[in-house]
């Protein structure tokens, strides 16, 4: 007894839990949940029990003094993991705890489910819905006829993400019972549709209508069709196939839609063409008629011309086309459109021949022929060129060369060639006011100057020049300024000298001027210089200052005696050429007597 007084309720014991809650699982709504925690502790009576959910205190549902915690009805949020801690009201020693998990689950419950009945075409695709909530996540199982579906030996078939089953290219053992099974821990459920696949016979829905094609263009027949199965298509010209599903012949193609592509159409495929679509519930068919035009195109294009301004420029644009066409000519010069009825000088013919009279240089340009057709369009250019006399060339200046004697620089700045090449330049001179005479006739086109040499001196020139081209001779430029070379001595000799013996001391001496060409200036008179023959004596001078004058008489000679005599002009730039030396005696001295 004494022992048991020692270990009295003086001395608590530590709680310790005997029951601990255990691991629970409860469907929702079906039954309460119900967890116990059996602790035991000295004193009894200060022993504390508190439940915890996820670490929360919960007040709800504690009985038997907290060795009891009762969910009623649980509800999916009610799962956690809930913990019981037993301790000693004032007292210092440890508490107590242990846990358990609280799993709530939930039925299967359908979100989706099938018709009871679904009706397919061949060859499409057909969605089955079914999908379902619970807790843990349902599991989608899908059965056909009973028989579990397997997608991977099946590959048309596949579930998709939220449970659907899809089916691809229905075929007719497709037909069939469908179950959709949706599992969980909780339980299973149910449901189930009648797939029925059918067969429908074809329908062209949109056919080919009557169409148009310019030769060497595409064209596309249309042929759209419905059935189950799909219809095969047929596309005939005739009872020629051109194209289907095993016949490809060139420039037809089966497009997918089932429409005919003709690339590039030729002028032999105008005809009627029949679209045949067939499965095995049928056949369907439809007619359509294809047009091919010829192309327009330009066979006569115009060309590229030159004409002579104030003629006529005609310009072709000769055309073929489909005789069921109509044509439209459309005329532009450099880029905008003619109005020919802005201008007498226009005129267009019918076959699109362009007109253009009393051609000026504004017509110069490019002309481009635009035809346009339901048959195509087609457009083709040439150039005008108009032609005109050469203008005269510009700013012809003379001056004295400064390396040439008789010769005179001349030059010019390039003339308008008249919109054609310059052939050559024609020269014409005036001398001292002479009526303007041809001097050079053929000077390089190129040519921006020329010297002119083998001029006379002292005497005065004019010079003025033209163009000439392929139309023409040119007006003439202005004339340069009267320009007159410097004199020079005369450069030949006093013509006709004759010398002829008068006494016997005197000799007449005739002589006639020089030719004009050579006196290089105003004659201003002439030297006489008279020698004795044969003897190295000085010679005489006589001086004549009158230009005019052609004879002398030398006198005071000496008698019988040869003598030599020659004559020189003379102007204001010196003493000329002498000419050949005459000879001539005086008289013997009877005879001189006699004369008298």
């Amino acid at each position: 007894m004494n022992a048991l007084d020692v270990g009295g309720p003086a001395d608590p014991i530590a709680p310790s839990i005997i029951i601990p809650p255990k691991n629970t699982t409860v469907t929702v709504g079906r039954n309460d949940a119900i967890m116990e925690c059996v602790a035991n502790a000295r004193p009894l009576v200060k022993m504390s029990i508190i439940w915890r959910k996820d670490g929360v205190v919960v007040n709800t549902g504690i009985r038997d003094f907290g060795r009891r915690l009762v969910i009623s009805l649980p509800a999916v949020s009610d799962s956690g993991y809930y913990e019981c801690e037993a301790s000693l009201r004032s007292s210092s020693v440890p508490s107590v705890a242990a846990g358990a998990y609280l799993h709530v689950l939930e039925y299967p419950v359908f979100l989706k489910e099938p018709p009871s009945h679904i009706t397919a075409e061949m060859e499409k695709v057909v969605d089955i819905p079914c999908q379902a909530r619970g807790m843990p996540q349902a599991d989608i199982l899908w059965y056909k006829d009973a028989m579990p579906i397997s997608p991977v030996k099946i590959p048309r078939y596949k579930v998709l993400v939220g449970g659907s089953l899809q089916i691809n290219g229905l075929l007719p053992d497709d037909t069939g019972m469908f179950q959709c099974f949706a599992r969980n821990l909780a339980g299973e459920i149910q449901t189930n549709t009648y797939l029925a696949v059918t067969s429908i016979a074809p329908n062209i829905t949109a056919g080919p209508s009557d169409s148009a094609v310019i030769d060497g263009m595409s064209v596309i027949l249309h042929c759209e069709t419905s059935g189950a199965p799909r219809p095969a298509i047929t596309w005939q010209k005739g009872e020629r196939v051109l194209a289907s599903g095993s016949v490809q012949l060139p420039r037809f193609t089966l497009l997918e839609s089932g429409s005919l592509l003709i690339s590039p159409s030729h002028l032999s495929d105008a005809g009627t063409y029949t679209c045949m679509a067939s499965n095995s519930r049928g056949i369907d068919e439809a007619s359509a008629d294809l047009l091919v035009w010829a192309r327009t195109r330009i066979t006569k294009p115009p060309q590229d011309q030159s004409v002579i301004k104030g003629t006529k420029a005609v310009m072709t644009c000769g055309v073929t086309h489909d005789l069921s066409v109509t044509v439209r000519y459309v005329w532009e010069k450099s880029g905008s459109v003619i109005d020919v009825n802005s201008s007498p000088r226009l005129r267009l013919d019918p076959d699109g021949t362009l007109h253009i009279s009393q051609t000026w240089s504004g017509d110069i340009g490019t002309y481009t022929c635009r035809v346009t057709s339901v048959g195509g369009n087609d457009s083709r250019s040439a150039h005008l060129r108009v032609r005109q006399l050469p203008h005269a060339p510009e700013n012809p200046v003379a001056v004295l060369s400064s390396t040439e004697k008789r010769a005179i620089n001349l030059t010019w700045a390039q003339a308008f060639d008249g919109n054609s090449p310059l052939i050559r330049y024609i020269l014409e001179v005036s001398e001292n006011n002479a009526p303007w005479t041809v001097l050079l006739a053929n000077i390089e086109p190129e040519s921006t100057g020329v010297v002119v040499g083998g001029l006379i001196p002292a005497r005065s020139y004019q010079f003025r020049l033209c163009a000439v081209n392929d139309v023409g001779r040119g007006q003439f430029s202005k004339e340069t300024d009267r320009l007159t070379l410097p004199e020079e001595p005369p450069s030949a000799p006093p013509q006709t000298v004759i010398a002829s013996g008068r006494t016997n001391q005197s000799i007449m001496i005739q002589w006639q001027p020089p030719p004009e060409n050579h006196q290089n200036g105003p004659l201003q008179g002439y030297i006489i210089r008279y020698c004795l023959s044969g003897l190295p004596v000085d010679c005489q001078m006589k001086n004549i200052s009158n230009p005019d004058q052609s004879s002398l008489i030398l006198e005071d000679l000496i008698i019988w005696t040869n003598y030599e005599i020659e004559v020189a002009a003379y102007n204001g730039a010196g003493t000329g050429i002498y000419s050949h030396k005459v000879t001539e005696w005086t008289l013997q001295g009877g005879k001189s007597n006699k004369q008298d």
